[in-house]
């Protein structure tokens, strides 16, 4: 047995010495799954960085939508309260021309009643 042994270790010296493959092929394997493990790993550090930066652009979308919205919201209210029709404009100076009218009769009235009592 200890011969075959010596001579299983001279054979695997000149399989090396002839160049075989096998140690080559294993060496090769093992850069490209290192390689395919680096690539992934990057891949993977992109895609989360990218996911990260598309739900940041959402989450400021949003924000600034709601902001425009409370704009709206507030603009319209102005709007509607500060707005008056023709008609409405109208009827209000009437309305005020017709009660100033009284007040100035009033005082003609009363004012003239005062002066006689001084």
């Amino acid at each position: 047995m200890q011969s075959n042994q010596p001579s299983t270790k001279a054979a695997r010296e000149r399989g090396r010495l002839l160049g075989f493959p096998s140690a080559k092929v294993r060496l090769d394997g093992q850069v490209i799954n290192l390689l395919v493990i680096v690539v992934s790993l990057a891949a993977a550090y992109f895609m989360t960085i990218q996911s990260l930066k598309i739900e940041l652009a959402a989450k400021a979308e949003n924000a600034v939508v709601e902001a425009l919205d409370k704009k709206l919201v507030g603009f319209e209210v102005i709007l509607k309260e500060g707005t008056v029709s023709k008609k409405e404009f109208y009827e209000f100076s009437r309305g005020i021309e017709t009660r100033l009218d009284r007040i100035e009769q009033h005082l003609i009235t009363h004012m003239g009643e005062n002066s006689g009592k001084k």
